[in-house]
């Protein structure tokens, strides 16, 4: 009998082990998840963010993720010309907007003609390869002008969605 409690207690000694390596070896991975999982979630996103916001409140508007290489669309109506008009910025590496191309309608003083490659397509100005880097892009907000941004095709606001005749302010921060 006491062979048996000895094996039993052996046996008992080499589960409780077990549990323990078990419970360490799950404590671990455990570990390491919540140290590995904020870590990949900083390294997957960029760390960049678009915000639109009053230059003279600093209240944000509206705020979304962007990384580098993202394209941002701003189309309107033109308060002179009454023609649409819409230019395409991508997100650089730095976090700045960079000017790579602009479409319009009609072509009148005020227009950028001597930077990038001009040509006239389905009746509208386009100016391809601006290249012209901005920290912020800075404008007077009017509801009456169609304004929209799109960010990679997609709508991010519209003309409604901002204040009237507010002094507005977009750029790409980092987070």
């Amino acid at each position: 009998m006491q062979g048996r409690q000895e094996r039993g207690i052996r046996r008992d000694a080499f589960s409780l082990l077990y549990m323990k390596k078990g419970f360490l070896f799950t404590m671990m991975i455990l570990l390491s998840a919540a140290v590995m999982f904020p870590v990949s979630a900083y390294y997957s996103s960029s760390g960049w963010e678009l915000i639109i916001s009053s230059q003279e409140t600093d209240k944000v508007y509206k705020s979304q993720e962007a990384e580098p290489g993202d394209e941002l669309v701003l189309s309107w109506i033109h308060s002179v010309e009454k023609s649409p008009w819409a230019e395409l910025y991508k997100v650089t590496e730095e976090g700045s907007l960079l000017l790579d191309e602009t479409v319009f309608q009609s072509f009148g003083a005020g227009v950028p003609h001597q930077k990038g490659d001009m040509s006239v397509e389905n009746g509208e100005v386009v100016i391809r390869n601006i290249n012209e880097e901005h920290e912020a892009l800075r404008w007077i907000h009017s509801q009456n002008v169609e304004f929209t941004l799109y960010l990679n095709g997609k709508e991010v606001f519209d003309a409604e969605e901002l204040p009237h005749h507010e002094k507005m302010e977009m750029k790409i921060e980092k987070r």
